[in-house]
């Protein structure tokens, strides 16, 4: 690649990825079976606000690979994937969705450069999923095998639930790891990277007291990143017996923005972690860390999230990371036959796989009849980072890492359960139930 066999596109790339590697010390190149990147816009109008406020990188990096009719990899063992952007593109005019409501508009320009970049990509041979959870639909990688997953959520399922290898890669690296098809062996790569330094013991009233609903598992990995605090990856014992994979999801997704690696031992479900002596690759050391989690830990995460100085809700917000098909007949079977109330916006997002099982089957038109939306391809969040919502509304939702990372515009935040979530988008009003003093 870098004699330029492959063309100027991986030549491109590879000199970038060498560059990399020398600098974090890096031996050898590994083979990747997975990238997953961000979207973006394309040829926005430089002299225009929208460009200082949409254009975040990914445009201006592939720009030059745009340029040069560059694809990525045609290995046939890797899939290059892209992460939710700004809003369904089919559907920019439609009122009350996350890029079209009472506090906020998506600009026209935006939508068409959004179209652009997706075509651009699309042309590129990325796969357009536009999904924070692509290990649920696009593709499976295996135990062992090398990823390279920009997307928090996804990194911390991968390294956790799967045994995949990958950082919680950057927007550069990334990037022409997709063309190159590689990547330096850096970081989370490395066996030696992927061990515990910190011990947390849940305690059994956990198990006996945590239920199927998202938040539940959002809150307990929200307790261990709370705990965390630079410690080191975790090794967590006494796991509930039964883990669904939404449950994985929110579990690993909302401990991954607490922590600075994306990974943790689950013990006795995290692929070569059936025990501690696994995780550490021989014996506990004596001096490790110990840190009990208790159900008080796991209320205190419901309380510490909960902002709002009022209890009127104005979003409801659910599927940060996307919500799986089982997830969105969790909310179907709640809403059903009930109405949202006509000052509160109920949104749903979700991967296009998901999304058409639901429009298929039933469950998006229960959501839609009583008042709520349900969409694909969009982050909430990616528009929350606009700076023209303001910060007169309240919105509550069951993801810690919606909190986390998207709420820093000022307007308060309710951390909530399913039925709390139901009832508030009903009523207007949040009432606490579920741990409830």
């Amino acid at each position: 690649m870098l004699e330029g066999k492959h063309g100027k596109g991986k030549r491109f790339a590879m000199e970038k990825l060498v560059d990399f590697g020398r600098a974090v010390g890096a031996e050898e190149m590994v083979p990747l079976t997975f990238v997953h990147y961000i979207g973006c816009v394309k040829d926005l109008p430089r002299d225009t606000p929208e460009y200082q406020q949409f254009e975040w990188g990914q445009g201006l990096q592939l720009e030059p690979l745009f340029e040069m009719g560059a694809k990525v990899t045609d290995d046939p063992r890797v899939t290059c994937s892209t992460d939710p952007f700004l809003h369904q593109l089919d559907r920019f005019d439609e009122p009350g969705t996350p890029w079209n409501n009472k506090y906020y508009k998506l600009p026209k320009i935006v939508h068409e450069a959004s179209v652009r970049g997706y075509e651009a990509m699309k042309d590129a041979g990325w796969v357009p999923t536009h999904s924070c959870t692509p290990q649920f639909n696009t593709v499976s990688p295996k135990r062992g095998e090398y990823a390279a997953s920009c997307e928090s959520s996804c990194a911390a399922y991968l390294n956790t639930i799967m045994g995949v290898k990958t950082n919680r890669e950057n927007a550069v690296t990334g990037m022409y790891a997709a063309y190159a098809g590689v990547l330096p062996k850096y970081g989370m790569l490395l066996e030696e990277n992927r061990r515990p330094k910190v011990i947390f013991d849940l305690a059994d009233e956990i198990k006996q007291h945590i239920v199927d609903d998202p938040a539940d598992w959002a809150a307990l990995g929200g307790a261990i990143a709370m705990k965390v605090n630079n410690r080191g990856i975790p090794a967590v014992t006494n796991m509930p017996d039964r883990l669904t994979t939404s449950a994985a999801k929110a579990l690993t997704a909302c401990a991954s923005p607490g922590m600075n690696d994306p990974m943790l031992h689950l013990i006795g479900i995290t692929p070569g972690s059936d025990t501690l002596e696994q995780a550490f690759g021989g014996a506990v050391p004596a001096n490790v860390e110990r840190i009990p989690i208790t159900l008080a830990d796991v209320r205190a995460v419901y309380e510490h999230l909960r902002t709002a100085k009022t209890d009127k809700v104005d979003i409801v917000h659910m599927g940060c990371p996307h919500l799986t098909y089982e997830e969105i007949r969790m909310i179907a079977r709640a809403i059903e036959g009930k109405k949202v109330h006509p000052d509160v916006m109920m949104w749903a997002q979700t991967d296009t796989p998901s999304y058409n099982m639901a429009k298929h089957y039933g469950e998006a038109k229960i959501i839609e009849d009583a008042g709520g939306k349900i969409y694909h391809q969009t982050c909430a969040g990616m528009n929350m980072l606009s700076k023209d919502w303001g910060s007169n509304f309240t919105v509550a939702t069951s993801s810690f890492k919606q909190i986390k990372i998207f709420g820093g515009l000022g307007h308060s935040l309710i951390f909530a359960s399913l039925p709390e979530l139901i009832n508030a988008a009903v009523t207007g009003r949040y009432t606490p139930s579920r741990w409830a003093r």
